[in-house]
């Protein structure tokens, strides 16, 4: 996994977060129209969430260094996200040292994360589920 996949993961963590807290628990049905849907409707999306979920936790909480730990999670995890100026106000460090840990902390996460296909990383929305067939 590239860099920059690593950082759309990273920004895109709280709705996978979201996700693997809420799939298959809706008062309705949505129409099945997917395949993986069809052979298992409500686990493989909740597998497949909780996979990614769980990977980026695991790989920030396991591989990351406690200062890049706190970068990554200010940056991306947080619900009120910082820039990386902001954090160094924050950390009274140098703006040069938050990016050089915010670097490095993304190459470490580029190789804890590579076993993340990219059919696992999409979350697919279900607009088309609802329109009507015109052709």
């Amino acid at each position: 996994m590239n860099n920059d996949q690593v950082i759309q993961l990273l920004k895109d963590f709280r709705c996978y977060d979201y996700a693997a807290n809420n799939c298959g628990r809706t008062e309705f049905d949505l129409p099945v129209m997917i395949s993986e849907r069809k052979r298992h409707p409500d686990t493989w999306d909740w597998s497949r969430y909780n996979r990614i979920v769980n990977m980026v936790k695991g790989a920030v909480d396991h591989v990351l260094s406690d200062d890049q730990r706190t970068v990554i999670t200010r940056k991306y995890l947080d619900r009120n996200t910082l820039t990386i100026s902001e954090i160094s106000i924050l950390l009274h460090k140098d703006i040069s040292t938050i990016s050089r840990w915010h670097k490095e902390a993304i190459n470490r996460l580029s190789i804890a994360l590579m076993p993340l296909t990219d059919d696992e990383k999409e979350i697919t929305a279900f607009n088309h589920m609802f329109e009507r067939n015109t052709a």
